[in-house]
C-alpha cells in the first residue's frame, strides 16, 4: 500500500515539473527579446546575459525531455537525474533570489515567467522554496534510497535466490530426509519381517 501510493505521489510530481519547467522554458522561447532584456536588468555582469539567454530555457526543456524519458525517471546517475537537475537549479534561483530579499541588491528586477511575474521578491522565494522541496521529494520516492527501489531490489533478490536449483534443492531434500526419519521412528514398533506363525499346539 505504502509502495503504490509512493508511486502515485511520484508521478503527480513528475507531472507538474513536467509542465512547470515546459511552460517556464517556453515562455522564455515565446519573448526571447523581452527576456534578454530582463537578463540585462538583472544585478549581475551583463556578459552573463549572453550565456544565461540561451542556457536557461534549453536547460529547462532538457529537464522537461529527462522527464518526459522512460529510462531517466529512476537512473543512478544523478546528472541525468531530472529531480537532481530541477533541485540544483532551483536552489541556485532560490539563493538568488533569497540574496534579493536579504537586501544586497540595489534593483530588485523581475525576469520570471509571466504567471509570477506580479510576485514579490518574498513571493518568489516562498514559491522556489516549495517548488525546491517538490523536487528533493521526488528524488527521495525515485532514487536509491526509494522505498519502491528497496522493494523492487527485495523481489529481484527473492526471485535469483529461487532460481538456484542447489539452493532450492538443498532444503527440500533436508525436510523430505526429516520426515523419513520421523516416518521411520513412528513406526518402528511394527517389525520389519513378517512373522512366522509358531504352532505352540503340536
Amino acid at each position: 500500500m505504502k509502495t503504490r501510493a509512493s508511486h502515485i505521489t511520484a508521478t503527480s510530481i513528475r507531472v507538474f515539473m513536467i509542465l512547470f519547467w515546459a511552460y517556464v522554458a517556453l515562455d522564455k522561447l515565446w519573448d526571447l527579446p523581452g527576456f534578454h532584456q530582463a537578463l540585462i536588468q538583472q544585478p549581475f555582469p551583463n556578459w552573463w546575459a549572453g550565456i544565461l539567454f540561451w542556457f536557461l530555457p534549453l536547460m529547462e526543456l532538457g529537464i522537461v525531455i529527462l522527464f518526459s524519458i522512460h529510462s531517466f525517471r529512476n537512473t543512478k546517475h544523478l546528472f541525468f537525474d531530472p529531480f537532481v537537475l530541477s533541485a540544483l537549479l532551483l536552489t541556485v534561483f532560490t539563493v538568488y533570489i533569497g540574496l534579493g530579499v536579504a537586501g544586497l541588491y540595489a534593483q530588485k528586477p523581475c525576469g520570471c515567467a509571466s504567471v509570477l511575474s506580479r510576485l514579490s521578491w518574498g513571493g518568489h522565494l516562498v514559491v522556489n522554496l516549495l517548488l525546491l522541496l517538490l523536487s528533493i521529494l521526488g528524488w527521495y520516492l525515485t532514487g536509491p534510497t526509494a522505498p519502491m527501489a528497496g522493494c523492487k531490489r527485495y523481489k529481484k533478490q527473492v526471485i535469483l535466490f529461487l532460481a538456484r536449483p542447489q539452493v532450492v534443492r538443498i532444503p527440500v531434500y533436508t525436510v523430505m530426509l526429516e520426515r523419513v526419519k520421523k516416518f521411520k521412528m513412528r513406526f518402528a514398533v511394527f517389525p520389519a519381517w513378517p512373522v512366522r506363525d509358531i504352532n505352540y499346539d503340536t
